[in-house]
């Protein structure tokens, strides 16, 4: 039996300092997998970290930024592809080996999303259907990637979402937080849209909608978490 969802990349250990308090929680995938479930109980999700790494970030709560440093390769291994509907490769841009994109299905729907850094082979974007970049992480303008993507680019920020098909493009105005953790925001934003999708709402721009929605709820419920 297939999964509806599966999940590629790195996963870290995130040594996370809020001020001077100190703490230690799963990044990347761990982000996804917390979006994942958190919006819906009814996905399937098949994990498959392709990347071992560490990484230090500094939270600053009051104007909702962060800022880190990481080695996100210090283990490898080969990807073993999921039997999934739904294939989403974290941090494309960062992997050591991106080969086994070429061996997904070609009926399934691929996505991925970017990390700071350099994005070497944009060759790799032909196969995506989705990829999902932060404002702090683009590196050119939103309508060329989508002419180099299949179908959406979906650039996030804090206050809403730019989205192009490369045919038309729209923009989203959201709440901005203030004063809360955003940590991991980005992964939980792409794995509230797929989830929307995968559960039948197949409209773009209402799955962005909701992405938003869900991602603030959830860095609420944490923030009140975190201060209980």
């Amino acid at each position: 039996m297939g999964y509806d969802l599966a999940v590629y990349g790195h996963l870290t250990l995130d040594r996370i300092f809020n001020g001077f308090e100190s703490s230690v929680s799963l990044g990347a995938i761990g982000n996804f997998w917390e979006g994942v479930i958190h919006t819906s109980t009814n996905i399937s999700l098949d994990v498959k970290p392709l990347a071992l790494g560490e990484a230090m970030i500094l939270v600053d709560k009051n104007h909702c930024t962060r800022v880190g440093r990481g080695s996100l390769n210090l283990k490898t291994t080969k990807a073993a592809i999921s039997d999934a509907a739904w294939h989403h490769v974290m941090y494309l841009n960062q992997l050591e080996d991106t080969s086994f994109m070429q061996e997904i299905d070609k009926t399934c729907v691929v996505s991925a999303d970017l990390t700071a850094g350099p994005m070497n082979n944009l060759d790799l974007l032909k196969h995506l259907d989705y990829l999902f970049i932060s404002d702090e992480d683009l590196f050119m303008a939103v309508e060329d990637l989508a002419g180099l993507v299949k179908g959406w680019v979906i650039l996030h920020y804090p206050s809403g979402s730019h989205c192009s098909n490369g045919k038309e493009s729209f923009t989203l105005t959201t709440q901005t937080l203030k004063n809360i953790n955003v940590l991991g925001a980005g992964d939980m934003f792409a794995a509230a849209f797929i989830v929307r999708y995968l559960e039948g709402e197949q409209d773009v721009k209402k799955c962005v909608e909701l992405a938003h929605k869900n991602t603030t709820q959830l860095l609420l419920r944490r923030n009140a978490h975190e201060s209980s």
